[in-house]
């Protein structure tokens, strides 16, 4: 897109500020509606906070001159600078309990006294690891992003590639579990035998039958899934966690499992129940509920452009520690972080993580913004101090 990088950040603070003219926010509100990149840097601005003077900072600056500075302290190789996702994340990624988001600005007026970043030894590199466990224990290596391929498993005929997993039979295959497993840095799409869609995000596993006898169709899940349940009120959609049973007849719906003990179930349309330890809940479109074996259940809205971003391969944090967001470089990365400095795992960031994009990137843009080193030992486990 051509417009002004610098001109469309002023609005969207204005726009967040409730300081913009209307035909101002017309404008913006249909960039954002139709570039992907305008909705993700309005996603990562919308819950910071207002800084003092802000937007007169960002009237005065000179952002292509900035974001060379920026781009060379960074070392990034065969960068566009007309990139509005590397642009967003300099911009955006600030330490909300410092300075906010002129932070990254105001680090490159130092830069020439800022000392080479030192060379790290970076982690090997991971097996890619897409699986499918059948009931029986073969278990099957599938293609990621390749063209489709057919593939017998039984009386089963597998269709997998392309990010996606559908099949077809699977009637003598009784009534045991497979289980799907998706690695860090990938996410995988299941179409399960009743035209059910299941989306699974990095570092999860879903176990499910071939076909569903009986009056409930149960699936398991471990780590984080996207459902699109096809509607049979004769035999109700249950998913499983290690917490929690999720109840549905025909929805669409997120479920967050990664951390022990945490469950968020984001309802999207339809209805759910969500049950735990003689509890339930019943949610309605645009309610969250958020289960923890101390505190039981907590509703509360949710803004479904964050929660869903995963599918597109963002991470939207805002004012979110960086204990949470080590937790996230892990399952996108495979990348196991400890802290050095205890203290920093309670600093608090805003901006938005891209699955692609190299960690090495967001690792010095912390050194720049926040003077948070990093190194890797000899396992490839990531240490900041």
């Amino acid at each position: 897109m051509s417009e002004n990088h610098e001109h469309i950040y002023q609005l969207l603070l204005q726009k967040r500020n409730g300081t913009i003219n209307e035909s101002d926010d017309q404008y913006v509100s249909g960039l954002i509606n139709g570039h992907e990149d305008v909705e993700l840097m309005w996603r990562a601005l919308k819950h910071s906070f207002s800084l003092p003077g802000e937007e007169k900072f960002w009237q005065q600056i000179d952002v292509t001159n900035a974001w060379t500075s920026v781009r060379q302290e960074l070392s990034v190789k065969n960068t566009n600078i007309r990139s509005i996702r590397q642009w967003l994340f300099a911009a955006a990624v600030a330490t909300v309990a410092l300075t906010g988001i002129s932070l990254i600005w105001k680090s490159t007026h130092r830069s020439q006294q800022l000392a080479a970043v030192p060379p790290t030894k970076k982690p090997a590199a991971l097996k890619a690891g897409l699986q499918l466990q059948l009931a029986g224990g073969e278990t099957i290596d599938l293609p990621y992003n390749q063209a489709g391929q057919d593939i017998k498993a039984g009386d089963v005929k597998l269709s997998a590639g392309a990010k996606k997993l559908q099949y077809s039979g699977g009637s003598a295959m009784g009534t045991g579990y497979n289980t799907l497993t998706v690695p860090p840095k990938m996410d995988y799409k299941l179409v399960l035998s009743d035209g059910t869609e299941v989306w699974l995000n990095a570092t999860s596993r879903l176990r499910f039958p071939f076909s569903f006898t009986g009056d409930k169709r149960e699936v398991y899940l471990d780590g984080e899934g996207y459902f699109q349940v096809t509607r049979n009120d004769a035999k109700p959609f249950i998913v499983h966690t290690a917490k929690t049973d999720i109840q549905v007849l025909g929805t669409s719906f997120n479920v967050n499992a990664y951390t022990d003990g945490l469950t968020r179930t984001s309802l999207v349309s339809g209805a759910v129940i969500s049950r735990a330890a003689g509890d339930e809940v019943k949610l309605k479109p645009g309610e969250e509920a958020v289960y923890s074996s101390d505190k039981g259940y907590k509703v509360a809205t949710f803004d479904d452009s964050e929660v869903l971003a995963w599918m597109k391969g963002v991470y939207v944090f805002h004012n979110t520690s960086l204990s949470e967001i080590a937790s996230v470089i892990d399952r996108w990365y495979g990348v196991k972080v400890v802290f050095d400095n205890k203290e920093l795992a309670g600093k608090k960031f805003t901006g938005g993580l891209e699955k692609l994009q190299k960690l090495d990137y967001f690792l010095e843009t912390l050194d720049l913004i926040a003077s948070i080193k990093h190194s890797y030992d000899a396992n490839g486990v990531l240490h900041l101090k």
